[in-house]
C-alpha cells in the first residue's frame, strides 16, 4: 500500500511512481541519513528522480483509523520528508520523491528494487530497516534484490569536502561483466581511478593424501594464467571506457580478504553477486556476505544472472 499521498498529511504524490530512477530506504538512523547523501549524488550523476522510501510495518496498526494510526503515519510522514529534506539540501535541483510503504520492510524493498535503477540502503538503522544486513532481514534482500544494492555503512564519510578515493571492483572466475561495466561506469562519472582486484590461490595438491609444495615453474604458471584472466575480463571495458584509469592488481590471496583489505583506500567496492539457491531459498555465497558486512566502504552489489559464486572457504 502506498502511502506518498497520505489524507493525514495532504502531501500529493504521482498516481503511477516513476521507474528506472534512484531509491533510498529511509528511517531516520545515521546510517540511512549518510545513505541518502549517497543516493543523492547517485541521482544527479544520472540525471533521474531520487526516490526517499520509508516502511511503515505493523500493517494493521498503522493503517488504522483510530488516533495511534493516525500519530503513527504522521510519525512516517515526518521522517521521510526529513529524508527528502536532506537531499534536496545536498543537491537543490534534485528531483525528490518522498514515499511511505504501508508493508513489511522486505516487501517494501522487494518492491522498490523492481522499480528501480539502483536501491540505496544504510547497512544499520532503526525501526523500517532497521534488520537490513543484520541477520535474515538484510541477506533476503541483498540475495533477491533485482537491481543493484548499494549499501552504505554508518561510519562512511559523506561531506562534499572529503578526499577523493578509487573505486575498487572484484575480477573473478564467474561471469563479472555486469559488475565491470558498473565499476567502470563509476569511475568515469566521478572521475577517479579503477583498481581492479583478481584474488587466485594455489590449487590443493596432494601426494597420496599428504599436501606437498608445486615446482616453482608451475606456480608462475599459475601466477601467469591468474593475470592473463584478469586482463581478459578488463579488455573490453578499458576499450569502452578509454579515460579510465585502470590499475590490474592480481594477487595471492583469498577474494574476500582482498577486497575488504582494499577497501580501506576505497570510495566503493563494486562486487558481483553471484548468489545460491539453497534449502531455504537464495543466498548470498561467502565473498559477498564478507564484503558486505566487513567493508570499510560502500559497496555496490550488482546482480550476475549466471553460475553462482563457488562454494569456497575465503575467510
Amino acid at each position: 500500500m502506498n502511502q506518498a499521498s497520505n489524507p493525514t498529511t495532504g502531501s500529493p504524490a504521482p498516481s503511477t511512481p516513476p521507474r528506472g530512477h534512484v531509491v533510498v530506504g529511509f528511517d531516520g538512523s545515521p546510517g540511512a541519513e549518510r545513505a541518502v547523501d549517497l543516493a543523492a549524488d547517485e541521482a544527479v550523476r544520472r540525471h533521474t528522480t531520487l526516490e526517499v522510501l520509508h516502511a511503515l510495518e505493523g500493517v494493521e496498526v498503522a493503517g488504522g483509523n483510530d488516533r495511534f494510526g493516525r500519530h503513527l503515519r504522521e510519525n512516517a510522514r515526518a521522517v521521510v520528508d526529513r529524508g527528502a529534506a536532506r537531499a534536496r539540501a545536498r543537491h537543490g535541483d534534485l528531483s525528490v520523491l518522498a514515499t511511505i510503504e504501508l508493508a513489511d520492510a522486505i516487501d517494501a524493498l522487494a518492491t522498490a528494487a523492481d522499480r528501480a535503477a539502483l536501491l540505496v540502503v544504510g547497512s544499520r538503522g532503526m525501526g523500517g530497516f532497521a534488520a537490513l544486513l543484520v541477520g535474515s532481514v538484510g541477506l533476503t534482500v541483498a540475495a533477491t534484490a533485482r537491481c543493484p544494492l548499494l549499501v552504505v555503512h554508518p561510519d562512511h564519510e559523506t561531506t562534499a569536502d572529503r578526499i577523493p578515493k578509487s573505486i575498487v571492483v572484484g575480477v573473478s572466475d564467474d561471469d563479472c561483466a555486469p559488475a565491470l561495466e558498473a565499476a567502470f561506469a563509476q569511475a568515469q562519472a566521478r572521475h577517479l581511478p579503477l583498481r581492479a582486484i583478481h584474488a587466485w590461490r594455489y590449487p590443493a595438491m596432494t601426494a597420496g593424501g599428504v599436501g606437498f609444495a608445486p615446482a616453482m615453474w608451475l606456480m608462475d604458471d599459475w601466477r601467469a594464467a591468474a593475470q592473463a584472466g584478469a586482463a581478459a575480463a578488463l579488455a573490453p571495458f578499458g576499450r569502452k571506457y578509454p579515460y579510465v584509469t585502470v590499475t590490474e592488481d592480481v594477487v595471492l590471496d583469498t577474494p574476500s580478504h582482498a577486497l575488504i583489505t582494499a577497501s580501506a583506500d576505497a570510495d566503493l567496492v563494486v562486487l558481483a553477486a553471484h548468489r545460491n539457491t539453497g534449502r531455504f531459498g537464495p543466498n548470498l555465497g561467502r565473498v559477498t556476505h564478507a564484503v558486505l558486512h566487513h567493508a570499510r566502504s560502500p559497496v555496490l552489489l550488482v546482480p550476475v544472472h549466471g553460475r553462482a559464486e563457488k562454494d569456497r572457504d575465503d575467510d
